[in-house]
């Protein structure tokens, strides 16, 4: 969760979410380092992973080991999401 100016943790909107999972998953990321490092239950991370699968924002692999990692269409999308947050009033 994100912290505000008081210390009170906030609630995160979805493209927050996204945004957050897709920097995680930069590098190939095991399911369990993805849980502990975006503070999700799993329930929530399961979902979220599913759908940036589904979207194609993030690919599986097996080989050395199960791992997900961003692929160039997230990689695509997260810069967009980075811009819209550096430049609020931009139209995306």
């Amino acid at each position: 969760m994100a912290t505000g100016s008081m210390g009170v943790t906030t609630r995160r909107d979805q493209l927050t979410i996204i945004s957050d999972l897709l920097e995680i998953v930069h590098q190939p990321q095991r399911l369990t380092h993805i849980l502990y490092k975006s503070n999700m239950s799993y329930g929530q991370l399961s979902k979220y992973l599913d759908d940036l699968t589904e979207m194609e924002f993030i690919e599986i692999r097996t080989e050395p080991f199960r791992a997900f990692i961003i692929t160039a269409k997230g990689k695509q999308f997260n810069e967009m999401l980075s811009l819209k947050k550096r430049t609020p009033n931009l139209e995306v």
